[in-house]
């Protein structure tokens, strides 16, 4: 299946996965709720099927099941369970489906807790991966998903497997320049660094609602990138004193950043109790 501009009422057919309906799109692809085929073996009456955009090559498809499966080796209650991948000239996997939806699309207005209870996991999630030996890559309210009883973080930075213009920047077109530390729009690989960088941003954006950059033009990643390089994160001002101070701390030179994600989440535990 090769995806197209279709109208939204149009269900594809997505190998054996029986599509219900779609139920978001970004930049990078689409998001369809699904049932899953038995041979998956899982207790899950729906999953969520995101089919990127553009064709697959086999080396790009061996290069995200890798990813995919890194990713789900990683035994940690934080981190989104990632259950099957497939190649029909698109790359697609199912994940744990999440009725609440992401922070940035949050199926019903969330309270302040919540938000840092989400974005609290969300960084023992990227600790989780760290300790594992990866960076995350692309942390962001996009991929912090929302439940009940927290959050949980999906999509190990697949973008740049599946996007040939990742080759130029780094990164792929349209990608959210605004929680990309800005090392790596100089060339600097992904790391725990970055991904604390990303967190801070993740935070602040999920509080204020708000960019450390204002409004970027995100359709226009080299117009958002001059913007990043020419001007300074600005927190906004209806965050709380001890809120600013983690995000300022989570952007800070490195010798001054948290050293790890595990302090960010506490930091973020403690701001919940205060």
């Amino acid at each position: 299946m090769v995806l197209q501009d279709t109208p939204a009422q149009a269900v594809p057919v997505l190998a054996d996965f029986r599509v219900i309906r779609l139920i978001g799109e970004g930049n990078h692809g689409r998001f369809y709720l699904a049932q899953p085929p038995a041979r998956l073996g899982i207790d899950d009456e729906y999953v969520a099927v995101k089919v990127f955009a553009g064709q697959c090559s086999e080396d790009a498809y061996r290069r995200g099941t890798r990813e995919l499966r890194a990713f789900a080796a990683v035994a940690s209650p934080y981190l989104a369970r990632v259950y099957d991948a497939v190649l029909e000239d698109n790359f697609m996997y199912a994940m744990e489906y999440f009725p609440l939806g992401s922070l940035s699309a949050p199926a019903r207005p969330l309270t302040r807790d919540e938000v840092l209870r989400a974005v609290e996991h969300a960084a023992r999630a990227v600790h989780d991966l760290h300790e594992a030996g990866m960076a995350h890559g692309d942390v962001k309210p996009g991929n912090v998903m929302v439940h009940d009883g927290g959050g949980k973080l999906s999509d190990l930075g697949l973008a740049r497997v599946f996007n040939a213009g990742a080759a130029l920047t780094g990164m792929a077109p349209e990608t959210s320049v605004e929680y990309l530390d800005p090392s790596l729009l100089l060339g600097e690989p992904p790391s725990r660094a970055t991904d604390i960088w990303a967190l801070g941003a993740t935070l602040h954006r999920a509080l204020s609602g708000a960019g450390l950059y204002g409004e970027l033009p995100e359709h226009q990643p080299l117009l958002a990138i001059r913007r990043v390089q020419s001007s300074a994160p600005t927190v906004h001002p209806s965050l709380t004193p001890a809120e600013a101070e983690l995000v300022l701390s989570c952007l800070a030179p490195l010798d001054t950043r948290p050293a790890t994600a595990a302090e960010v989440a506490d930091r973020i535990a403690a701001l919940r109790s205060a």
